[in-house]
Parts: C-alpha cells; sequence; structure tokens
C-alpha cells in the first residue's frame, strides 16, 4: 500500500511501513495536519522502491512484516540510503529485537504501540530536526573540502607572493625600528646639548641601564624598553631654564625645584607619542627613591609600585653622573662610586638593581663606564 498524498508540498518526507493497512491509515490521519509529506507502504520491497524513486528523511517501520523483517528492512535502508533518519515501530518489545535494530539498523528511536499521539509527532519532529542537522554538517564539510582545494591552490599560487611580501614588510619594519631609535637619540642629543658638561650622558644611561637589565635576565624587548627610557630620561630639561641646566655650582633651594620639574615635563611631552606610551611612566618616575622618602620626586612611590625600568635608569643615571667631570668636582673613582650604590642600596636604589649592576663592575670593571658606548640597535630589530 503506498499513499502519496501531498508528495513535494513540504520539504519534509516521512514513510511509515506496516503490514496493518488499519495502522497506516491511522498515522495518516495522525499527520494530515503537520507540515510533511507522509508516504506509506504494506510491504518492505514497496518500501524500499519508493526510497529509491522519492527523497525521504525519515523511515518508521513495524517489525513483524512477511517476506522482511522490520530490522532487515532498515538493515538495508542504512546500506542504500545512509542519511535517511530509521525509526522502530512496533507492539513487540524483545531485548533481542530491540539490541538486533539498534546494531544492524543503527535506528534512532525505538517507539512502542499503541502509541501516543503528541509524543509520535513530537520524536518525528525530532527526527526531521536529527536528519537536518545530519544534512547541514555534510554540506558544511562539502563546502570545507572545495574552500580547502580552493585554498590551496591559493596558496601555491601566492606563496612566491607572500614571500616577496613577508621580505618587504620586515624590510620596512627595520627602516621603521631604526628610524625611532635613530629619532630618540637626535632628541636627547639636542637636551644632552644645552650643557657641554653632559653631552652624551643620555645615550650612556641608556646603555648601562640595557646592560644592567641584561644581567637581570630580561628579555630583548623588555631591555630595549629600559634602553629608550633611558635615552629619553631627561628629555623634559627642555623646559627648564638654560641658566638653571648650564649652572656651574651647585643649585640654590629655587633652582633645585625647578630641577626636579624636569621628569615631570619629559613625561607630559612624552604622552601623545603613541609608540612611547610604555616609556612614559618609567621617564616620569626615574627620580623615585625605593624607600619611598621625601627626596623622591615627583610622587614619592615606593618599591615595586616604582616602575622596575626607572629603577634600573636610577641606577645607571646615578653611576654616569658620578662618573662624569662636573663643573663643580671632577669625576669619582669607581671604589666611591661602587660604596655609594652599596650605601643606598635598599633606600634610594632597588637592591635588584644595585646588584646587578655591581655584577657587571666586577666583571667589566672600567670598561663598564666608556664614554663611546652605543646601543646595539641592529641585535633587536633583528630579533
Amino acid at each position: 500500500m503506498n499513499n502519496r498524498q501531498g508528495l513535494m508540498r513540504f520539504e519534509h518526507t516521512v514513510l511509515f511501513v506496516d503490514d496493518e493497512v488499519n495502522i497506516l491509515k491511522a498515522l495518516q490521519r495522525l499527520f494530515r495536519q503537520e507540515s510533511m509529506n507522509v508516504l506509506t507502504a504494506s510491504r518492505a520491497p514497496e518500501a524500499l522502491e519508493i526510497l529509491d524513486k522519492t527523497p525521504a528523511q525519515v523511515v518508521v517501520t513495524d517489525q513483524r512484516m512477511p517476506e522482511m523483517s522490520g530490522v532487515d528492512l532498515l538493515s538495508s535502508v542504512r546500506e542504500r540510503h545512509p542519511d535517511i533518519v530509521r525509526m522502530m515501530l512496533t507492539g513487540y518489545t524483545e531485548i533481542n529485537m530491540a539490541v538486533d535494530a539498534i546494531n544492524r539498523g543503527e535506528i534512532y528511536r525505538l517507539i512502542t504501540k499503541p502509541w501516543n499521539d503528541d509524543e509520535l509527532r513530537a520524536t518525528i519532529r525530532q527526527a526531521f530536526d536529527h536528519a537536518d542537522l545530519k544534512n547541514e554538517i555534510k554540506r558544511l564539510e562539502q563546502v570545507t573540502r572545495e574552500q580547502n582545494f580552493k585554498l590551496q591552490d591559493l596558496n601555491r599560487n601566492l606563496e612566491g607572493e607572500v614571500r616577496d611580501r613577508t621580505k618587504q614588510v620586515a624590510d620596512k619594519h627595520h627602516e621603521l625600528r631604526l628610524a625611532y631609535v635613530q629619532t630618540i637619540r637626535a632628541l636627547s642629543a639636542a637636551v644632552d646639548a644645552k650643557d657641554a658638561y653632559t653631552r652624551g650622558h643620555a645615550e650612556r644611561v641608556g646603555v648601562y641601564a640595557s646592560k644592567v637589565a641584561r644581567e637581570m635576565g630580561f628579555d630583548k624587548e623588555f631591555i630595549e624598553r629600559v634602553y629608550i627610557a633611558g635615552l629619553l630620561h631627561d628629555v623634559g630639561k627642555i623646559g627648564v631654564r638654560d641658566f638653571v641646566i648650564a649652572k656651574p655650582d651647585r643649585l640654590d633651594p629655587d633652582e633645585y625645584e625647578e630641577i626636579k620639574q624636569h621628569s615631570e615635563i619629559g613625561a607630559r611631552i612624552l604622552e601623545p607619542v603613541d609608540f612611547l606610551a610604555d616609556v612614559v611612566p618609567c621617564v616620569r618616575h626615574h627620580h623615585e627613591w625605593y624607600d619611598g622618602c621625601e627626596r623622591g620626586y615627583p610622587d614619592r612611590l615606593k618599591g615595586d609600585m616604582i616602575p622596575l625600568p626607572s629603577r634600573i635608569i636610577l641606577v645607571a643615571d646615578t653611576v654616569e653622573a658620578m662618573t662624569s667631570d662636573r663643573p663643580y668636582r671632577e669625576a669619582l673613582p669607581l671604589e666611591v662610586v661602587v660604596a655609594e650604590i652599596q650605601k643606598y642600596s635598599g633606600t634610594q636604589f632597588d637592591p635588584m638593581c644595585a646588584n646587578a649592576f655591581l655584577r657587571l663592575l666586577e666583571a667589566e670593571g672600567e670598561a663598564f663606564i666608556k664614554k663611546n658606548q652605543k646601543f646595539d640597535i641592529y641585535e633587536f630589530i633583528e630579533g
């Protein structure tokens, strides 16, 4: 028996197979108001013939039928139409039959007679959802395969161009990084030029600070940031009167208060520059004391509240100042510098930074404070 009423009106089609005509008619009545095509067959061979000719998403079959059992039918459907969702609707619920249906027919549901109308309708809807999901997964897998093939072809065609473009980008990046550092060096040199006694001071502070950072085991990115912050630590002196900067005697209290403003001025100068955002706090706080006492400025930060690059720069700045000639004194010998760093370790200086400097000085001696040292920026732009 085959009832194809409404065939192709809807996207979903279900085939019911049962050798009892009354059961098939009852099922047709049950699903008359549902948005689906309902097909029926009273024999298993008829059901297979229908499925060969008509697309269906769900098959529901009885177990005990002449010619072929429901399990055998579902097993055949599985082999010939594996995407169809297979279900068993039977009055017999022997455990062996259920296991056979699961293993051979890979059924989606096992429903017993007599059925509950609402539950059966809901189960059929779920079966359609399951079929739709399987089809969507299959479609997406096909789309993915096609896209992968296209991408493979595209990649093969573009490999050479990508290599060339990558090299161009890398070269341009190196050029920009070098120009970036050279611009900062020029800016710091302009500040140093205001005082003949401090010419080259910023470069040396940056080099000393980078060495200390390396001794402390930091990575290249951090070491470069420390160097840049060292180069720019005194940029705020642009905003201090030349008379105060170049005064050949010690500063009076008012002049000292004016010179103390340079760290805040420097931070304000650098703040609008996006690529120097991580350097700004390092410049602002490079005169804070580690113990947070009032001699530190501008914010009297303490300990770890002070940016680590600032703590490193303070040691480097102090060492450079003590080992350079000034109008009011000559450069101090290294043993005096060592004693001063040791004396103020834990108060003015972070002990970790002070100890790293002392280790370097022990290893390098006078070579550590050579006046013509330069930071090897090429090591970092290639890194």
